[in-house]
């Protein structure tokens, strides 16, 4: 009888996400204040606006007003179109809050894209140095930031690699020994000691494969290169503990990094670095780009808007709505602590990796207080909250936190793309109980919802990233969200490996979780980079332990009070791991009607303490697997789940499920308004059809209107069940495995897995590169069938990879899929070569002149993917070569017949 109840208090939920405050019938008018980004004086009106800041003091002046007077108004700031260059953080208090019965909305005009950034626009461009290519010019005294864009995209910072150094690694106490053993003092003559302090290692898996941590260089001598503490020791020396849920791995002292950053000499086409010193930043960039008309721009905020309400004096009845929040950055990770990556974006930051942090007395508090990234919008103690139709974009740090009392605050219909780390995170990591250290319930953040977001393409500079992630919290709706292109989880559930709040009991790793539900959401192109990580991530005891009179556990309301995860469907991940993923500890979860298929497992974890439900799900992939154990997971219970085929079609699926996952209503458009994207489609036959066939695509970005063709042929229907999934019938005579999707926002075309002819098709390379923990990356990798991981060559000179396809097919197209957690820029300047007979040389020149062959010269760098038109040409070998010196490493190569 609970669940019932449970689901009906979530359905009346959903019907309140997003609707506005009540107003009394006799309420007086609203007042209107009025801004524009270069506006002065005092007016605040419509025809004499005024600035943000002005505003501010407007609003406030207008509610101490009411509340001498007693009145209850709704307040309106309408910004106009255009850019606001906060020069500091635009912070609300309890001085800014709506009353109990009205609320104060900051909104766009009509018509208008508000933009308040935390940006300098880069102006005054020179060419520095001809020869290479490099432009600089001056920024203002003191400004420093960890990300450039140019004309509104992410530029990488100045980049290189072992392998491009030639550059070999050993521990030693505090550092490395090298070889070249002069390598560090060279740099360091050449960029100067101060600079040294700027070079900074990044380790993708260094502290396990869901990690990826960075620690900067701190002086050379002779062939020594020691690190910057307290960051190496939080790497490589956590301390050891007995905590049956897991361990925080240390990293091993000799492991080489996966890259190296931030020096000039390490400058790359389309790559930036910042002299901090002279004032000055350089910037490379590619033929296509006239530094003449570029938008540079170099955040210097690490707070754009926050919100500094305190237990006592919450900030509350606030609306942020059609508002951009744009250019910002986060400083943390460049200094000594770096970033000791844990999971999920916490980290280990103390002065001392053996003594507790904060206030835990276990370890370094694996179990504790953990330091969590900052969002660039940040609220604590927020109450009645709403952020509506926004854009959280071009951001270093999270997108949004919620955090410490937060309570009642809503977050829909707003899209979060190109951030560094986490795009959303609600609570906290700290004070699992807070009773229990004399604070009172306030502390807790609770009756929260995240509805109806566009999250994509987060993670981009702290990979270990999640899209949602919610700490400890209670009565949380997450719902309805569409999730891609991610580079780690979808929604995580949980602080890591659970969480010892008392060290005489370390067993007992209990919280304030409870009654949270994840619902509805919609995950594909996850796990794209790191590993060991899933769609929906839950680590810890989502649910109190409720006893029944007689003292016995009532299992019942124990699980209807816990985690509800249901109606969620993932597919398209990257590094294999479970879909639905109860790991560490995890408790009180139920799984209901969730699908999932393509990946490696559908659920389970390790080392979980169970109290599960799994029910009613569909998978293509096992379930209930929990490789880490013993202990075995005690009550568990499995019901009612269909196995399904790995690419499955409409008939193997619940369309209802498909229908209401993701998107709806009016917050479609957030996908709608862009170019579509074909994430999965399914094909009954690889090549023409006797009779009409239904065929299922998978995406987003389409609507009532999207067009389907296949080949040349139009689909002889289109029923598109949502914004991520359609049906189209193939008529008889066409091909139902190269399918094409058109919208009012562009056009995207793909071809069923089964036409791809190079699949594990046997593939060389003229070298392999071997990681120093022996890790190889064989030319096989490129043809796998997973874009997660990649070929890689040394770096020599015109290096190359290619696949013979067992026989000879007219070739229509070649899609190439470039790497994703580094070093994109290697993959340019390359060519693409069809052979009807093998080739006869290494050299480029001589391929390129090999009777018969057929080539194409691809000079920009490779995208995911980039798909090259082989126009017909008959071929058995397909070749990738670079022009020049560097590694060729290579995600996925499909070659497509005609």
């Amino acid at each position: 009888m609970l669940r019932p109840m449970r689901a009906a208090a979530f359905t009346a939920a959903l019907l309140v996400v997003g609707a506005p405050a009540a107003i009394a019938h006799d309420a007086p008018p609203a007042k209107t204040v009025f801004v524009a980004p270069q506006a002065s004086g005092p007016a605040c009106s419509a025809h004499k606006p005024c600035s943000l800041a002005t505003a501010q003091q407007r609003v406030r002046r207008l509610l101490a007003d009411q509340e001498a007077d007693g009145e209850a108004r709704d307040i309106t700031v309408q910004l106009a179109d255009g850019t606001y260059r906060l020069t500091q953080t635009l912070n609300f208090t309890s001085q800014d809050s709506g009353r109990a019965d009205s609320r104060v909305t900051w909104t766009a005009a009509p018509g208008a894209h508000p933009v308040l950034s935390g940006a300098t626009r880069v102006t005054g461009w020179q060419l520095h140095d001809a020869d290479a290519g490099i432009w600089s010019a001056p920024v203002p005294d003191g400004l420093d930031t960890r990300q450039v864009y140019v004309d509104g995209k992410r530029a990488p910072i100045a980049q290189t690699t072992p392998a491009e150094q030639n550059l070999k690694f050993a521990a030693t106490p505090g550092g490395y020994t090298t070889t070249p053993a002069t390598w560090g003092q060279v740099l360091q003559g050449r960029i100067g000691a101060a600079a040294l302090k700027g070079v900074e290692f990044v380790y993708t898996g260094g502290n396990g494969p869901w990690t990826q941590s960075r620690c900067r260089t701190d002086t050379a001598d002779g062939p020594v290169i020691l690190m910057q503490q307290p960051c190496w020791g939080n790497v490589t020396k956590r301390p050891t503990f007995t905590q049956a849920s897991g361990s925080l791995p240390s990293m091993s002292p000799g492991k080489a990094p996966t890259r190296i950053e931030n020096a000039y000499p390490f400058l790359h086409t389309g790559q930036w670095y910042l002299d901090r010193d002279d004032h000055v930043l350089y910037y490379v960039p590619p033929e296509n780009q006239d530094m003449e008309q570029l938008d540079v721009e170099l955040p210097r905020l690490s707070a754009l808007v926050t919100g500094s309400g305190t237990l006592d004096h919450p900030v509350r009845n606030i609306t942020f709505s059609g508002l951009e929040f744009s250019y910002a950055t986060w400083l943390d990770p460049s200094s000594r602590a770096g970033f000791s990556d844990v999971q999920d974006n916490l980290r280990i930051t103390g002065d001392d990796p053996a003594h507790p942090q904060a206030t835990c007395t276990f370890g370094t508090c694996p179990f504790g207080s953990l330091s969590r990234e900052p969002g660039n919008i940040q609220f604590t103690a927020a109450h009645n909250i709403n952020f509506e139709d926004n854009t959280f974009n071009h951001l270093g740090a999270a997108g949004l936190v919620l955090e410490y009392g937060s309570r009642h605050n809503t977050v829909e219909g707003n899209t979060f793309a190109d951030i560094s780390g986490n795009g959303i995170i609600l609570g906290n990591t700290t004070d699992p109980h807070p009773s229990e250290v004399g604070a009172d319930d306030r502390e807790l953040s609770t009756h929260n919802t995240i509805a109806n977001n566009l999250i994509h393409h987060i993670g981009a500079d702290y990979p270990s990233a999640a899209g949602i992630t919610l700490f400890f919290t209670q009565n949380t709706t997450v719902t309805h969200n569409e999730l891609h292109d991610l580079p780690y989880t979808g929604i995580s559930a949980g602080v890591v490996q659970g969480h010892v709040d008392n060290a005489a009991h370390p067993d007992n790793s209990t919280n304030i979780n409870s009654d949270n539900t994840i619902s509805h959401n919609l995950i594909h192109g996850f796990m794209q980079v790191l590993k060991d990580g899933g769609a929906v991530y839950v680590e810890g005891h989502q649910g109190q332990t409720i006893t029944a009179p007689d003292g016995t556990v009532d299992r019942a309301a124990s699980i209807a009070h816990g985690l509800n995860v249901e109606g969620n469907v993932a597919y398209d991940q990257g590094n294999s791991n479970f879909t639905w993923y109860d790991d560490a500890r995890a408790q009180w979860i139920d799984w209901t009607g969730n699908v999932e298929w393509g990946g490696y497992l559908g659920q389970g974890g390790c080392q979980t303490t169970g109290h599960l439900d799994f029910t009613g799900n569909y998978s293509s992939d096992p379930t209930g697997e929990y490789h880490c154990s013993p202990p075995v997971p005690v009550d568990t219970h499995a019901d009612g789940n269909r196995v399904i085929p790995p690419q499955p079609a409409a008939a193997d699926l619940p369309l209802d499920t498909l229908t209401t996952a993701g998107l709806v209503g009016r917050f479609q458009h957030l996908t709608t308004d862009e170019r579509p994207v074909i994430g999965y489609l399914q094909s009954p036959s690889g090549s023409p059809v006797s009779q009409p066939v239904d065929v299922l695509v998978a995406g987003s970005g389409y609507d009532a209107h999207t067009r389907v063709s296949f080949g040349d042929i139009p689909a002889a229907k289109v029923s598109t069940l949502s914004s991520g999934f359609l049906i189209a019938t193939a008529p008889a005579g066409a091909n139902p495995a190269r399918v094409a999707v058109t919208t009012a926002n562009g056009s995207v075309s793909a071809t069923a897995p089964a036409l791809n002819v190079a699949r594990n098709r046997p593939a060389e390379q003229s070298s392999t590169w071997e990681g120093s923990s022996g890790t190889t990356y064989p030319a096989g990798n490129a043809v796998d069938g997973n874009d997660g991981n990649f070929s890689d060559t040394k770096n020599e000179t015109q290096p190359w990879w290619q696949v013979d396809l067992g026989q000879s097919h007219p070739l229509d197209q070649i899609v190439i899929y470039n790497r994703t957690d580094c070093c994109q820029s290697r993959l340019s300047d390359y060519y693409v070569i069809v052979s009807d007979e093998p080739f006869t040389s290494s050299g480029l020149a001589d391929t390129l002149a090999q009777p018969g062959v057929w080539s194409s010269h691809q000079s920009a760098q490779a995208d995911r993917p980039t798909t090259v038109d082989v126009q017909g040409h008959q071929g058995r070998y397909v070749r990738l070569q670079l022009a020049g010196t560097n590694e060729l490493a290579l995600a996925e190569v499909q070659v497509l017949p005609r």
